[in-house]
C-alpha cells in the first residue's frame, strides 16, 4: 500500500494547492483589505507553492507524464519568482495582483490536466474540499480581517467534502458484493476523516472563538487524508465495475 501513496497523494494535494491560489489571488484582486493583510496573503502563496512543489515530487514517484511534469515545473518556477521578487520589497509594499496571474493561468492549465486524468467530476470535489481548508489556512496565519470567510471557506469546503463522500458512496453501489466488501473499511475511514475534519473546522464559529491557524491545519490534513483514502478507492473500483 506505501508504494501506491505518492500516486495517491498526488492529484489531491496538486489540485488543492491550485484551488487555494486561485482563490487568494481572488481575494487579493476583490478582498477589502489594508497593505499589511496584502502583503502577509501575498507572501503566504509560499506555501501554495510548497504543497505544490510537494505534488510534483510524489508526481515524478507516481510517474505521470514527462510534458506534465514539464508544465508543473515551469509553474513551480514561475509562481516561486513572483513570490521572492515581493520578497524583497521592504515594509509593507506588496506586488499588484496582476502580478500572480501568469502563475495562476499555468496552474490552472496544469490543474485541468491533473483533473482529466482524474475524472473532471471528482477533480473539481476535490479541488473545492483541498483548496478551501488550504485557503483558509494560509489566510488565517496572515491574520485577516475578512471575517465572513471564516463561515464561508469552511461552509462551501465542507459541502464540498461530503459530496466527496456521497459521490463515493454512489459509485460504491455499481460494484458487485465480493469487491464492495474491500471497500467498507475505507469508506469508513474517509467518512470519519471527512465528518471529523468538518466539526473541527467548525469548532470555532460553534465556540465563538477566534479561528486559529493549528485548528484548521488539523482539519486540512483530515481533509487531505480523505481525498486521499477516496482516490484510493476510485482506483479500487475503476477495475471492479460491474
Amino acid at each position: 500500500m506505501t508504494e501506491l501513496l505518492p500516486a495517491r497523494l498526488f492529484a489531491p494535494l496538486a489540485l488543492s494547492a491550485v484551488a487555494a491560489l486561485a482563490l487568494l489571488v481572488w481575494v487579493l484582486k476583490n478582498g477589502d483589505l489594508c497593505p499589511g493583510q496584502r502583503r502577509r496573503i501575498g507572501d503566504g502563496a509560499i506555501s501554495v507553492w510548497a504543497v505544490f512543489g510537494l505534488a510534483l515530487m510524489l508526481g515524478v514517484e507516481a510517474g505521470v507524464p514527462a510534458s506534465l511534469l514539464w508544465l508543473g515545473g515551469a509553474t513551480l518556477a514561475v509562481g516561486l519568482g513572483t513570490v521572492l521578487y515581493q520578497a524583497r520589497m521592504q515594509g509593507k509594499r506588496s506586488l499588484g495582483v496582476s502580478w500572480h496571474y501568469p502563475a495562476l493561468v499555468l496552474a490552472l492549465l496544469y490543474a485541468a490536466l491533473v483533473g482529466w486524468r482524474m475524472g473532471p467530476g471528482w477533480a473539481l470535489l476535490a479541488a473545492g474540499a483541498g483548496g478551501c481548508v488550504f485557503a483558509h489556512l494560509i489566510m488565517v496565519r496572515a491574520k485577516h480581517r475578512l471575517q465572513a470567510f471564516n463561515v464561508l471557506l469552511p461552509l462551501v469546503g465542507s459541502a464540498f467534502g461530503v459530496l466527496w463522500l456521497l459521490a463515493l458512496a454512489v459509485r460504491a453501489a455499481g460494484i458487485d458484493e465480493a469487491a464492495l466488501e474491500s471497500l467498507v473499511l475505507p469508506f469508513v475511514q474517509v467518512s470519519a476523516a471527512v465528518l471529523i475534519g468538518a466539526l473541527v473546522w467548525f469548532l470555532p464559529l460553534l465556540r465563538k472563538e477566534q479561528t486559529k491557524p493549528p485548528v484548521i491545519a488539523v482539519a486540512a490534513l483530515l481533509i487531505i487524508g480523505a481525498l486521499t483514502l477516496g482516490q484510493g478507492m476510485l482506483w479500487h473500483m475503476a477495475g471492479n465495475i460491474s
